[in-house]
């Protein structure tokens, strides 16, 4: 870059706002309740941000900067509780990547950098990127940043020193866009008043912890005047008249956007209740009957920290259903996977819902179904959730929190918390395509309150790996019936319903537990017509069955001279 380059955006750095208070510490904005969660059950998850907050800071970017002695880091707290327009204007940018810009030289990408540097005032940047001149590539000629439409200027916090604002055009309160700058010393008032000067300068967030040691750095690299608007250029390893390059510049090499707080929780009976945080999240395992007391810590950038504490009730676990599921062929029409659960209760329940096929692979299943998608439905057929991809979920590290998320990344999974009723999840194949598939519903809840009454899924049974396989997980001892419905499904427009399927109920080692082919026939019958339960048909079989805590698994298979067809799986604890 040479003196005759000129480029015609100019920002005059007359800037104001009035005070507000910064470097405020985090409080509590919800107090976290006690709870009763049940031992050896699903981690209880609080989300943490719900529980404090930080008053200046809503978010916060990290920047990384080329500096002679290397490339230091500082972090912007940013306030978007009092300055939203501005707060989001920074991170419209920031999001966008406008900051950056690819060559169109050396086709490699070029940061932003700060092009203004004025000792015991500011320094400033996000106006340019340091791309090359393509008539000479091993100098500068830097490119103005694309800009979005000028802001609303929203004064109110004065531009104390580590305060960061908006640039703007002298004599237009209203025109920032993309540029900003730090305050090194408090220029609100005399002689600099950026607080009243042209409508008063946005500070929009300030920097933290140590950082200002970092822009204290900038500000100390020695500084160049190449003419508006790089009249005082900091550059480093630079000795003037040599022309500038890319690597002269004080360049931002990154913008990382980061929590404006940190958390942290410990437990006082950790033979009771455990605490540990993931991310946002405080993660409450109940171990053993007792009580616990759980301090949770929430710590800004700049060190201040706020805590609560609440008590941790763990009980006894109950005998309940903590998982349900069903491997089944799915076709395309009405032969999808269709699982039916139901949620009885007065609380609601947190459960996870996933839709495998390529991790069935390893265990022999050859044609998985390779890309299912998953949809959750109401009662009334109307959609709550649906997912292709569970990596592209908003909530993919509470998923991950679970420890059950799925193996391969193009398997579904939904984790939500439900009201007591009844509930619908539908597997496809993603393009029409088919293939076996395992539909699953986890109780992911902790505590009493609701309970995961039943499953029930209708889809195709096959012979061989395609017959239909229930799973179910007891926490302890209670008694079940397992039915599997065929010709009854004729009665509701199923023209290829199971003319007569047969069941199997095997223990986590694979022993025979029972087995039915027509529920007449089964010495349990008094039982069953007793339960209200009994299949509506005498050609559809069920059992009643009082199992010790464990893992189990219901097999759906067809007999006579038509083996397939479909069928509902149903299983009912009483």
């Amino acid at each position: 870059m040479t003196r005759k380059l000129a480029l015609t955006i100019s920002y005059c750095l007359a800037i104001s706002v009035t005070a507000s208070a910064q470097n405020v510490a985090p409080v509590v904005t919800t107090p976290i309740a006690p709870f009763t969660v049940y031992a050896g059950a699903p981690a209880r998850s609080i989300d943490l941000t719900t529980a404090f907050a930080d008053p200046d800071a809503s978010s916060a970017v990290l920047l990384s900067v080329s500096l002679p002695s290397g490339t230091p880091t500082f972090t912007i707290a940013l306030d978007g509780q009092h300055k939203p327009v501005t707060v989001g204007n920074f991170l419209n940018y920031v999001n966008s990547g406008r900051y950056f810009a690819t060559d169109p030289t050396t086709h490699t990408l070029a940061s932003s950098f700060i092009h203004r540097s004025v000792s015991g005032f500011v320094v400033q940047g996000g106006g340019f990127v340091g791309t090359v001149d393509p008539a000479h590539p091993n100098n500068v000629r830097p490119t103005p940043v694309v800009t979005f439409p000028p802001i609303q200027n929203e004064p109110g916090i004065s531009n104390k020193k580590g305060t960061v604002a908006m640039a703007k055009v002298s004599g237009d309160p209203n025109s920032a866009t993309s540029q900003w700058f730090v305050n090194l010393a408090d220029n609100g008032g005399p002689p600099a008043n950026l607080d009243t000067q042209n409508g008063g300068f946005t500070v929009f967030g300030h920097v933290t912890g140590n950082g200002m040691t970092t822009v204290n750095a900038i500000a100390a690299v020695p500084i160049f005047n190449f003419g508006t608007p790089f009249d005082s250029l900091p550059l480093r390893n630079y000795t003037a008249p040599n022309p500038i390059n890319v690597a002269n510049l004080v360049s931002i090499n990154s913008f990382t956007l980061i929590p404006p707080l940190t958390f942290s929780a410990t437990s006082d009976n950790v033979a009771v209740a455990t605490a540990a945080i993931s991310g946002k999240s405080l993660l409450v395992n109940g171990l053993q009957p007792g009580t616990a007391h759980i301090t949770a810590r929430a710590t800004d950038l700049d060190g201040a920290i706020v805590s609560q504490t609440f008590s941790v009730t763990v009980a006894a676990s109950p005998a309940r259903l903590a998982d349900i599921s069903t491997r089944a062929q799915v076709g395309s029409g009405d032969n999808v996977l269709i699982g039916g659960f139901i949620i009885q209760g007065t609380a609601s329940k947190r459960v996870l819902v996933r839709a495998v096929g390529p991790s069935l692979i390893p265990f022999g299943v050859a044609n998985a179904l390779m890309d299912p998608a998953l949809e959750l439905l109401d009662m009334n057929g109307t959609l709550l959730f649906s997912n292709d991809n569970w990596t592209t979920t908003a909530n993919k590290q509470d998923i991950i929190d679970t420890g059950r998320a799925p193996a391969a990344p193009q398997e579904s999974a939904i984790l939500t918390t439900l009201a007591p009723g009844r509930y619908t999840a539908i597997v496809r194949g993603v393009g029409a395509t088919s293939g076996v598939a395992l539909v699953e519903v986890y109780d992911q809840d902790s505590g009493p309150g609701s309970l995961l009454a039943n499953l029930s899924t209708r889809s195709g049974v096959g012979t061989g790996n395609n017959v239909m396989i229930g799973g179910i997980i007891l926490t302890g001892q209670r008694t079940i019936i397992v039915r599997a419905l065929g010709p009854t499904l004729t009665q509701f427009g199923v023209a290829n319903a199971l003319n007569d399927p047969a069941l199997e109920l095997r223990n986590a080692q694979g022993t025979l537990v029972d087995s039915n082919d027509n529920w007449q026939s089964s010495p349990k019958k008094a039982q069953i017509q007793a339960s209200g339960l009994a299949p509506p048909d005498r050609a559809e079989p069920a059992v009643l069955d009082t199992l010790p805590m464990g893992n189990y698994t219901v097999i759906v298979q067809g007999v006579g001279a038509t083996p397939t067809g479909l069928a509902l799986l149903e299983i009912y604890p009483q």
